[in-house]
């Protein structure tokens, strides 16, 4: 990061001292330099008590209204930044931290520096993704493909670190089946419609019974596309089954 932010920018602050007149804040993004806001910019309505409105140690996002090397002098304003504005900085902060220590984890597992991991894994990875994080969940996926794009004397402690501290996202659809049977044995059709329903799927899919004929199908997958293609499969199982045997049946979509 550069030494200091220009005016316009959005920073990330911490809140590190309370005045009746404005607070001094870290910018976290910028080596912790300090900055002030102004008790005019810490909030749009009166402010009769400023404490009302800030904490200690609080993190929130500002824009950089003014700028003076000479003085070493910052001033951040709160309240041009929206809640919208806020959580989308905060979010990509977030991310960048993250990234940041999983590189650290990784030159730390490969007995080097950080601006070598970053070099060796990091920027390799970040022509091809947007960010680490989608990068590492798709080496843990595709495996040996993606993990090429890493020269190879940095796969072992990359991989290593990815498998301690990446899970893979799942993804969840759901419907519901309706299904009825008026034979003798309609509760039997009805529980090996299921079963044969979920037959090797059942590390992916759940059935609970709703009542009034109703059970609700849950499954998760690693995206969407898949999570649907599943169910779908799962649901017509079930449905094929119970009229099969003169049962009724349904999907209803959630």
């Amino acid at each position: 990061m550069e030494d200091y932010p220009e005016v316009g920018d959005i920073v990330v602050c911490k809140i590190v001292k309370i005045m009746d007149y404005g607070v001094i804040v870290e910018l976290l993004e910028y080596d912790n330099i300090q900055a002030f806001v102004h008790i005019s910019q810490v909030a749009s309505s009166w402010i009769k008590n400023i404490r009302n409105f800030v904490k200690e140690g609080q993190i929130k996002v500002g824009q950089v209204i003014k700028v003076d090397k000479e003085k070493n002098q910052i001033d951040v304003s709160f309240t041009k930044i929206s809640e919208a504005k806020e959580k989308e900085k905060l979010d990509e902060f977030r991310l960048f931290k993250r990234q940041q220590k999983l590189v650290e984890l990784i030159a730390k597992e490969k007995n080097s520096d950080f601006d070598s991991a970053w070099e060796n894994v990091a920027e390799p990875l970040l022509k091809k993704y947007d960010n680490l994080i989608e990068a590492f969940e798709s080496i843990l996926i595709n495996g040996e493909i993606e993990a090429k794009l890493v020269p190879e004397e940095w796969r072992e402690a990359m991989i290593k670190v990815i498998r301690k501290n990446i899970e893979i996202p799942e993804r969840e659809v759901s419907l519901i089946l309706k299904l009825t049977s008026y034979e003798p044995n309609g509760l039997e059709i009805i529980k090996n419609a299921l079963l044969e329903a979920r037959k090797g799927k059942e590390n992916i899919c759940n059935i609970s019974y709703l009542g009034s004929g109703k059970y609700l199908v849950k499954v998760k997958a690693l995206d969407y596309k898949t999570a649907e293609k599943e169910i779908n499969i799962i649901a017509e199982r079930a449905v094929n089954y119970v009229r099969k045997n003169k049962g009724e049946a349904s999907i209803e979509r959630v």
